[in-house]
């Protein structure tokens, strides 16, 4: 069929990879290998593809190569890792680590990823890749926000919240929608144990932002002052009204204490953006947050509290929350 449609009617890489429901990267490494050259009835050299020339050629690359793949053969573990990363969402790691467990495969994460970005395994797009990003340049349409008292500095957060030695402290951001207008995502994660809440809010202004940390104040009552020791927010100006975030909405005083990082130092709240990109993996970037259930945000909230994670020994935030 390659043959057919590159010689012949001389479709392009994607158009191949679409009818194949391949990845174009898959179509152009196959056209590659099997490339030779031809003497037309007119005497002129030509460049043609030809599957015999690129089956052998894949032979002899696999028999240089020594050890046969891990998972090349078995059909059943390859289904089950492209569903895992397709459906589930999971990482190699976490891929890894589960097949080990459920002594089906002894494979590394590195080896998933390596198959993943040969192509010649996995049925994966680019899309369907983890962390998939396009860089650009950062900050671009940055609003610059008034500035913050000293005290509110993260310089002056407690060691507590630094060191992750202690519950109660949190990292705040928000994830955009299309076009950047309407309704949002407010996101917070605890540093210590990378639990996660989700709230939808109807804009990225200081007003809804304050509503939503009222409401979970109602929401846990009395236990909401130790649950949220401190947060820390960037500099956006939907986080300035630091105030408004700390003034209790049920009693006098204080709740909780805001705290800002350094402008443009988004790894000064790593937990949190780490754990945005997880989101990133259900709601990708370009999408209309609007018509985005609360029954689908909090799927997502309990995907991530209960997500292994290799750092606490594959651990989620869930069972963490039970040891403490």
């Amino acid at each position: 069929m390659i043959e057919r449609w590159h010689n012949k009617e001389h479709k392009t890489n994607k158009e191949i990879a679409d009818l194949l429901n391949k990845s174009e990267r898959t179509i152009r490494r196959e056209i590659k290998r099997g490339l030779t050259t031809n003497i037309t009835t007119y005497y002129e050299e030509i460049e043609v593809y030809s599957a015999d020339i690129s089956n052998d050629e894949y032979k002899a690359n696999m028999k240089a190569k020594g050890q046969e793949l891990k998972i090349g053969s078995n059909i059943e573990i390859i289904n089950q890792i492209e569903k895992m990363i397709k459906e589930e969402k999971k990482s190699p790691e976490v891929i890894a680590y589960e097949l080990k467990e459920k002594g089906l495969l002894e494979i590394t994460a590195r080896t998933i990823r390596n198959y993943i970005y040969d192509g010649n395994v996995f049925d994966l797009k680019e899309e369907d890749m983890i962390y998939n990003k396009k860089h650009k340049s950062k900050n671009k349409d940055r609003r610059i926000a008034k500035h913050t008292p000293p005290e509110k500095s993260i310089e002056n957060r407690p060691q507590e919240a630094n060191d992750r030695s202690e519950y109660g402290h949190w990292e705040g951001d928000l994830i955009i929608g299309k076009r950047k207008k309407g309704w949002v995502l407010l996101t917070f994660t605890e540093r210590m144990t990378r639990e996660e809440i989700i709230i939808k809010i109807k804009g990225k202004n200081n007003e809804y932002v304050v509503k939503a940390i009222n409401g979970l104040e109602r929401k846990y009552g009395k236990r909401f002052y130790n649950k949220f020791k401190t947060i820390t927010f960037d500099n956006g100006v939907e986080f300035m009204d630091y105030e408004g975030m700390e003034q209790s909405c049920i009693r006098k005083g204080k709740r909780t204490q805001i705290y800002y990082a350094h402008p443009y130092c988004s790894g000064e709240r790593g937990t949190n953006e780490n754990n945005n990109r997880m989101i990133r993996r259900w709601i990708p970037k370009g999408i209309a947050i609007d018509n985005i259930s609360k029954e689908f945000i909090k799927k997502i909230e309990e995907w991530l509290n209960n997500y292994p994670r290799a750092m606490f020994d594959y651990k989620s935030s869930n069972m963490l929350l039970l040891e403490i």
